[in-house]
């Protein structure tokens, strides 16, 4: 009986220690497959000149840019299992791009990147979203589906987001953005502004910047602008059916031409009223405003457009 008591306690003993290890091992293969652990971290320094050139490819996840006052690229990175970062270039150039495991379906990769804040700056990404800021060199951005925000004043701005959103915070010397149904927005004022989208609306509010060339161009989008107009400058905004609203301080020099189909137009800025169209549709409005000045275009097919002043 002692010895039949004793084979009993070990079997129990031994499925214990099988138990154990069966929940130990199961624990482990939990925290091996959880998303966070199996992340791999990515950090890269190299000497980078402060007017160099850097192009930076991220097909899904996010790319983050900032600008500092030093001749050194930094980058910092969280990939994907299996993912593989590759860097190289010199101390005129580099580049950086992110090779996914699985191609037809990439995983999130989130860069984090320091650069001189001078450099000319080239990303294009699928559907990271792409976030620049004290950048004060050039800038070309390109995105599918996702958004794109910049902070600052770069000496150029080309940014294009096919179903994204563009919001642009600063004063660039020369923008140019783009966009089929996103929303384009700027805050900011500059001297060569160039925007279009097909759907999406474009909002651009200038505060106390000063505009000296503007074209706004929208198939359906509506456009609203406001903003101080130099006296010299040419400013054009187009629009099949979107809504134009134009807004500019009081007493500026101005000369407007306005024309739209089978729309209407509503003017706020003075006593003039429009006269009809050619055809008896729609409407038309040639007028001087502080005795003329920026000449100022605006043409829809059937959206209204408003002229005002700003608040």
């Amino acid at each position: 009986m002692a010895a039949s008591a004793s084979a009993v306690t070990h079997r129990i003993g031994t499925r214990a220690v099988l138990w154990r290890a069966l929940v130990g091992g199961a624990a482990a293969i939990l925290l091996l497959s959880s998303p966070l652990l199996a992340q791999k971290k990515v950090e890269r320094r190299q000497a980078l000149g402060m007017e160099a050139a850097l192009r930076i490819h991220n097909m899904v996840g996010s790319v983050v840019v900032h600008g500092w006052n030093k001749d050194t690229l930094l980058v910092r990175g969280t990939l994907s299992p299996g993912d593989s970062f590759h860097m190289g270039g010199d101390y005129k150039g580099a580049k950086m791009f992110v090779e996914s495991v699985n191609d037809r379906n990439p995983k999130p990769t989130r860069l984090e990147i320091w650069v001189p804040a001078r450099a000319r700056v080239w990303v294009k990404t699928a559907t990271a979203n792409i976030d620049v800021s004290d950048v004060a060199g050039g800038l070309d951005l390109y995105v599918v589906s996702g958004t794109i925000d910049v902070r600052g004043n770069p000496r150029e701005l080309n940014a294009e987001a096919i179903d994204g959103d563009i919001h642009i915070t600063g004063s660039p010397s020369w923008v140019r953005a783009k966009s089929a149904t996103g929303t384009i927005t700027f805050q900011g004022a500059s001297p060569d502004v160039g925007m279009s989208t097909v759907s999406g609306p474009i909002r651009i509010n200038g505060g106390e910047g000063v505009f000296e060339r503007t074209k706004i161009e929208t198939v359906s989008g509506n456009i609203s602008f406001a903003g101080r107009l130099d006296r010299s400058g040419g400013f054009n905004f187009d629009t099949h059916s979107g809504n134009i609203d134009v807004a500019i301080p009081d007493k500026t020099g101005a000369t407007f031409s306005v024309v739209t189909v089978a729309g209407t137009i509503t003017n706020n800025l003075s006593r003039k009223n429009p006269i009809p169209g050619r055809f008896g549709r729609g409407a038309e409005l040639v007028m001087d405003e502080s005795g003329g000045g920026a000449n100022v275009s605006v043409r829809t097919f059937k959206g209204p457009v408003t002229l005002r002043k700003t608040k």
